[in-house]
């Protein structure tokens, strides 16, 4: 299951794109390394909202409306083959 976040961002930054030119959009990231991020102060995503979808295993995709298809998907760590 996923749900699609659609913000005024293409998706999670190394850094806020409108502070830092050269922050570069991450493609995928972990609920944890996400859940990190957004307590440390990213408003991309509410904590709490991390929290659930990693309890019930929803993937959480962010983009914006003008650049759709690219943003970052937020689900769990893929293991090594």
């Amino acid at each position: 299951m996923r749900c699609v976040l659609y913000k005024d961002v293409d998706g999670v930054f190394t850094a806020d794109p409108k502070i830092v030119p050269e922050a570069r959009l991450i493609p995928e990231i972990s609920y944890e390394e996400m859940l990190e991020l957004a307590g440390s102060g990213s408003k991309v995503i509410h904590p709490e909202a991390v929290r659930w979808a990693w309890k019930y295993g929803v993937e959480l995709f962010v983009t914006s409306l003008s650049n759709y298809p690219r943003g970052t998907l937020v689900t769990s760590p893929h293991l090594p083959e």
